[in-house]
């Protein structure tokens, strides 16, 4: 069944009524779609967020890190105040020259004082050591005085018995009477020998010998530590850079000089364990410095695992975290050589077998 409706004037003209032009607003489909439209953006807007921050980072391989020449980083060997520092910034210094010296009063007390004693200690005589000695010379003296008369003795008893005055009995006598002697002048010399050899073993293994070996070995580790207050460099370089001023007191192991040794410039770059597969040697990446420009840039080197990232790369609250450290090698314009300059280093992604592996290390 079908219902017709009659048409009515209004249909025709919708905008008159009863002859009177009546002037209706015009339609907002418009501004209504907008405003549609915008809710359906805030509402979707926590999932492209989402989707952004774990699809993106699946997308692109990126590491930190810095430019380097590697400078050789000269610390105090020990605490003290400095007495003057040798060297400017931008000097060119050779292997072994001197760049500071340092003070330590403790240190140089020590040393004067163990220097006092073993001078003292080489002084002392062991008890009798003198008197004993003199002794055994004299009685050397005695010997050798008694061997020249026998001699001369038995020179007078020869004399006789070639002349047949005296009996070959008496010449007998005369000979033992020489020989004696001269044993006895010998045994003076053993005798004198081997006190000698007494006082040196007393000397090296008494209580004396001892304190003066213990006094010997800690005077050599002060005389080190003494000539370690001169800080030297060692390699030829340049001073890129220096840490301290006259007079300043430093702790052990703090920065004095920054030296740079004329190594190639590279980068090294960290990067998260869990792209371990981009960190082979002859990998490729690129490094995009702070302006924008980028350098294309190769892995020459092992990588290692480190945990100490540069104190411009992390923040003030991530700590210390692993990363597997790169070195790149990378031709960067010399107006571009700033020492610890932060990088970023870019890999291309390697092909996916399909949308699962976005999400296999998760």
């Amino acid at each position: 069944m079908k219902f017709h409706f009659n048409s009515t004037a209004k249909v025709n003209n919708p905008n008159e009524e009863k002859g009177i032009k009546v002037p209706y607003a015009g339609a907002k489909r418009t501004s209504h779609k907008l405003r549609w439209y915008f809710l359906i953006l805030i509402a979707l807007s926590p999932i492209c967020i989402v989707a952004w921050i774990y699809l993106v980072p699946q997308l692109k391989v990126e590491a930190v890190g810095i430019i380097t020449t590697e400078p050789l980083l000269i610390k105090a060997p020990s605490k003290g105040t400095i007495e003057f520092v040798d060297v400017n910034l931008g000097d060119s210094v050779m292997k072994d020259e001197i760049l500071l010296t340092l003070y330590n009063p403790e240190l140089t007390g020590q040393y004067q004082e163990v220097d006092r004693q073993i001078l003292n200690l080489t002084q002392q005589q062991i008890p009798f050591s003198k008197t004993i000695m003199t002794q055994l010379e004299q009685r050397k003296r005695v010997a050798k005085e008694g061997v020249e008369r026998q001699q001369e003795l038995l020179n007078t008893y020869k004399d006789y018995k070639s002349r047949g005055i005296v009996p070959v009995s008496d010449l007998a006598s005369a000979i033992a009477a020489f020989n004696s002697a001269q044993l006895s002048y010998e045994q003076t010399k053993v005798d004198i020998l081997r006190e000698k050899e007494r006082q040196e073993m007393e000397r090296l293994y008494g209580l004396k010998g001892q304190r003066y070996q213990d006094l010997s070995i800690e005077f050599a580790k002060l005389s080190a530590l003494q000539q370690n207050l001169v800080v030297k460099t060692p390699f030829s370089g340049n001073i890129n850079d220096i840490f301290v001023q006259d007079g300043q007191f430093v702790d052990q192991n703090s920065p004095l000089f920054s030296v740079d040794t004329g190594r190639d410039l590279r980068v090294h770059a960290y990067l998260a364990p869990k792209f371990l597969e981009y960190s082979k040697i002859g990998q490729k990446a690129t490094v995009k410095l702070p302006n924008g420009k980028k350098f294309d840039a190769v892995i020459n080197e092992y990588t290692e695992l480190t945990s100490k990232i540069p104190p411009q790369l992390s923040g003030p609250f991530e700590g210390e975290k692993a990363a597997l450290k790169l070195i790149l090698q990378v031709d960067i314009p010399a107006e571009y050589h700033i020492e610890g300059l932060p990088v970023e280093i870019q890999f291309d992604r390697i092909t996916m077998k399909g949308m699962s592996d976005l999400f296999a290390k998760h």
